[in-house]
């Protein structure tokens, strides 16, 4: 009789382990990216003004876009530790980037003082590009290390870093 009771308590806390592994990879989720070539992180290399023909060399200047699972982050790296923050939806042939928001950086404190809110179109988006607070961007080519963007006035072209 002992012996049932002494392989009964084994049975029993076989069976709570094993049920609280279970319950506990029931209950997480983990979210992963669906952005495929999409994501990381690009240097944008030149800017093409299409209806002038005109464009603007930017190889040499550390103008990044850093995209991971639904957030944009875009940075120069020459002038700002700041940067701002879009969000983004994608299609197979198109991106549109929205929602934008400044980071605060209080430098002094060392600290995130949270985001704001970009509700007018000024140099600190345009010059990533982007010239709309929703703006949609057609991918002229995604593949590997390079990416060319195009929106109703602008052609981007960027580099994988």
């Amino acid at each position: 009789m002992v012996k049932n009771i002494s392989s009964l308590r084994k049975g029993m806390l076989l069976l709570l382990v094993v049920g609280s592994f279970v319950c506990g990879l029931s209950s997480c989720t983990l979210e992963t990216s669906d952005n495929g070539d999409f994501d990381g992180y690009w240097h944008l290399e030149r800017v093409d003004t299409l209806e002038t023909g005109g464009w603007c060399d930017y190889s040499q200047r550390r103008v990044f876009w850093g995209v991971q699972y639904k957030l944009l982050s875009c940075k120069d790296a020459d002038v700002t530790i700041r940067g701002c923050y879009f969000r983004f939806d994608q299609t197979s042939d198109s991106i549109i980037v929205h929602t934008p928001y400044k980071n605060k950086w209080h430098e002094t404190e060392g600290s995130d003082g949270g985001d704001i809110p970009i509700l007018a179109v000024t140099y600190e988006i345009r010059e990533y590009g982007i010239n709309n607070l929703r703006e949609p961007f057609y991918k002229e080519k995604l593949k590997g290390d390079k990416m060319i963007l195009r929106s109703k006035m602008l052609r981007l072209y960027f580099v994988k870093f």
